[in-house]
Formats: structure tokens, sequence, C-alpha cells
């Protein structure tokens, strides 16, 4: 897997880890259709699989690695949407201002990628900080 990849996945997968969320059985890398080889900005690629479907991750190589972090936290957050559908809530990670109702979004603030609130945009947690 590409260094910036892992480096930018590790913290959601800290996250995974800490509320017990579930994690990928593997990673593979790179797929090809996306990114430079397509005409846009150079990337790295990966599948996350969980127990019946893949769901791929992007992260832009030219971006700073809170954009970074926030980029694949978003497709982390459907691959859990699919990986807990049908046996668990899928508002991962869970809003603690509306636990019942969304989940946080990753949004990069103060030069950090947070977990913030849709609702209310504010920000809850550092991404990789979460309890």
């Amino acid at each position: 897997m590409h260094p910036d990849l892992e480096r930018a996945l590790q913290p959601v997968f800290d996250d995974l880890r800490a509320t017990s969320g579930p994690l990928p059985h593997r990673v593979d890398d790179d797929w090809p259709g996306t990114g430079q080889d397509a005409g846009g900005p150079p990337t790295a690629r990966a599948i996350l699989w969980g127990r019946a479907s893949g769901q791929g991750v992007v992260v832009e190589l030219h971006l700073p690695l809170p954009h970074q972090v926030a980029q694949v936290a978003d497709g982390v957050q459907e691959w859990v949407v699919e990986e807990l559908w049908g046996s668990a809530p899928t508002n991962w990670p869970r809003c603690p201002r509306h636990p019942d109702t969304h989940p946080l979004e990753a949004r990069v603030r103060d030069a950090a990628a947070w977990w913030t609130c849709l609702r209310d945009d504010v920000p809850v947690s550092e991404v990789g900080s979460l309890r």
C-alpha cells in the first residue's frame, strides 16, 4: 500500500478500534481507471474488504495530510455503513450531540482532520482520537 494512503488511513482505523467498529479483513492495493492514469491528480487507492463487499478509498497525493485523512475517512464511513447494515446502527462514528440521528463527518479545521457534527458544525474529536 502506498505510504501516504497508509498514513491517512491509520487514524481512521484507530477510531474504528477505539469505538469497537468493524475493521476491514484486508486492504488491496490500487485499481486502474482513476487518478492520474485517467487525467486527474496523482492518487493512491485501495479497496477495503468486509463480510460481503468492498469499498474503495482514494487519497490525492498532492494534498496535505489532514485533507488526506478527511478524504479517506469518507470512504471508510461508506464501508462501515455497508458492513453494519442490517446488524447494527450505521451512523458511525455516532455524533454525541445527536446519537440517534447522524454520524460525525470528517472535516479539516485548524490544520487537522476533525470529526464534526453535521447539524451544528461543532468539532467533536480530532480524527484518530475517538474514545
